[in-house]
């Protein structure tokens, strides 16, 4: 909470100093509230996971999935779906991104990897995403390999590996 943050992070901050006592004191909630609320979710998102991860590591596989967020509400009063990139070793979460529900994830899926180093990684996807555009964008783009769903809305592919032995 910001009215227990010392000093000299509030002094960091910008917090407001008293003229006469030259302490800083913390933002009320409003201020906060509204402050927050003005913020670029994305860019705070991608400023604290670069922070939280100052150093690549070795990934063998990254899942990417969509999520509705219970108890949450976006200005059409639906629940916040985010759509984020996961490592499969330690469950820390490299890139996430607000989306309109699961429709929404499919024009969001590559922007979202587009920032992360996946060479040589493996990243898996539910069906929504079993598409060549993304697989293409994997192999090609960033020189990553793929495990997709394959299920009827992709009808002629899963024909195809139907009819293999």
């Amino acid at each position: 909470m910001a009215a227990d943050a010392p000093g000299p992070v509030l002094a960091a901050l910008g917090a407001r100093r008293d003229p006469f006592t030259g302490t800083h004191h913390a933002p009320g909630e409003a201020t906060t509230r509204r402050t927050l609320g003005r913020i670029d979710g994305d860019a705070l998102d991608a400023a604290v996971a670069d922070w939280l991860r100052p150093t690549p590591t070795a990934r063998c596989a990254v899942a990417v999935d969509g999520k509705s967020v219970r108890g949450s509400a976006s200005q059409g009063g639906r629940a916040v779906h985010l759509l984020a990139a996961m490592d499969h070793s330690d469950g820390a979460v490299l890139a996430q991104r607000q989306v309109g529900r699961a429709p929404g994830e499919v024009p969001a899926f590559i922007p979202l990897l587009e920032g992360l180093d996946l060479a040589g990684v493996v990243v898996t996807a539910d069906t929504l995403h079993t598409h060549p555009d993304v697989a293409e964008f994997l192999v090609t783009g960033r020189q990553a390999d793929y495990l997709f769903i394959v299920k009827g809305n992709q009808p002629r592919l899963y024909d195809q590996l139907r009819a293999r032995p």
